[in-house]
């Protein structure tokens, strides 16, 4: 991957902050930038992102996984205009958090909302849900029967 894309998109932005978040401090300050490129380029090849959907059920907001994919995946999707195409054509319209780890360690997350004028758009993501539920009893049902 390119110097170019590494260091723009929505990933290297939601990384930024969390840097600038943990390392400030009142005597350094916010750290210096080829600093935060040091630790992301250290982070980014062992990086993966995991895509949740917000389901309301009654009065509480349930994330439901949807997808995991390798940072080294997401070459074509670090514009954010092209992630939330992506997710308005594999998932529908919804609203989507996407958590950044780091091997099994969480680093950050950011929201992303694919509104619709259309409220006609279906939430394809449903099915998905739904789906993933039935094997996840399924498969509950099979370790304890």
């Amino acid at each position: 991957m390119s110097e170019e894309i590494k260091f723009k998109g929505w990933l290297w932005e939601m990384f930024k902050e969390y840097i600038r978040k943990i390392e400030r401090t009142a005597s350094t300050g916010a750290p210096e930038l080829s600093m935060i490129k040091e630790k992301y380029q250290a982070i980014f090849p062992n990086g993966s992102i995991m895509i949740l959907v917000e389901e309301k059920v009654g009065m509480i907001v349930v994330f439901n996984e949807l997808e995991s994919r390798e940072t080294s995946e997401l070459t074509d999707l670090m514009e954010e205009e092209k992630l939330l195409a992506y997710l308005e054509k594999h998932y529908g319209r919804g609203k989507y958090k996407i958590n950044f780890y780091n091997g099994l360690t969480f680093i950050a997350t950011h929201n992303f909302r694919v509104k619709l004028e259309e409220e006609s758009v279906p939430e394809i993501w449903r099915e998905i849900v739904a789906k993933n539920k039935a094997e996840e009893s399924e498969k509950a049902g099979s370790r304890w029967g």
